[in-house]
């Protein structure tokens, strides 16, 4: 588990797309945070080049001190990240308040190891796993990742949610037969069969055309 990031909130007054501009050309992004425990929602700004930082991470189960403007410190994560599709700059950021105690829903990462030991991916199968799973836990048991070790997959082998080993209080959301991780046969060898078969058969059509050639050449010598 990850140690707490600690970010700084500052005050903000005026809203709407105008001063929002403003603030992102002076080096800040704005933002809120809202929760079970807070109302109403405290809106304000953050360094653009911290939380940038944070965001190249796993911020998803990232949990920050946030110091709000009143001199407040309160546990959150960040619960989404609104981005400029081209150049990826944050643009604003919504902070979820977090009650300790109190379970909330979260997506970790999916970490997948032992993939080079894995004999499905040596014998030339494609490993495909998901990014990320939605679990259910505590504040202070949010997992930075879910490790999923695929070193003992052959190909057509597949590791469900029920295969998972997860930390206590963590509980993922999801079917317990959904695929987190398979190896398929890659297409490359797919394609190949059908032409090693094609190839078989007109094998076997010239040989018997040979053969037929041949009975009727000793058949006009018994004649």
């Amino acid at each position: 588990m990850a140690d707490i990031v600690t970010l700084v909130m500052e005050s903000r007054e005026k809203t709407g797309k105008g001063e929002n501009g403003r603030i992102r050309r002076a080096g800040y992004v704005p933002c809120v945070m809202y929760g079970p425990e807070i109302s109403p929602n405290i809106i304000g700004k953050v360094n653009m080049r911290e939380i940038e930082r944070i965001l190249s991470g796993r911020w998803e189960s990232t949990r920050l001190n946030v110091k709000l403007p009143d001199g407040r410190e309160e546990l959150c994560i960040i619960r989404e990240a609104q981005r400029q599709p081209i150049t990826d700059q944050p643009l604003h950021i919504d902070f979820l308040h977090l009650v300790r105690g109190r379970k909330i829903t979260v997506n970790i990462p999916v970490e997948v190891t032992g993939r080079d030991d894995s004999q499905g991916v040596k014998d030339g199968g494609v490993l495909e796993a998901i990014h990320e799973l939605e679990v259910e836990t505590l504040p202070m048991s949010i997992p930075d990742v879910i490790t999923v070790d695929v070193s003992g997959l052959n190909i057509g082998d597949a590791i469900h949610v029920s295969d998972l080993k997860l930390p206590e209080n963590v509980t993922v959301l999801a079917d317990p037969e959904e695929v987190v991780a398979i190896v398929v046969m890659s297409r490359g060898v797919e394609d190949a069969e059908p032409e090693a078969e094609e190839t078989s058969a007109a094998d076997v059509e010239v040989v018997a055309k040979g053969k037929a050639a041949k009975e009727d050449a000793e058949e006009e010598e018994k004649k």
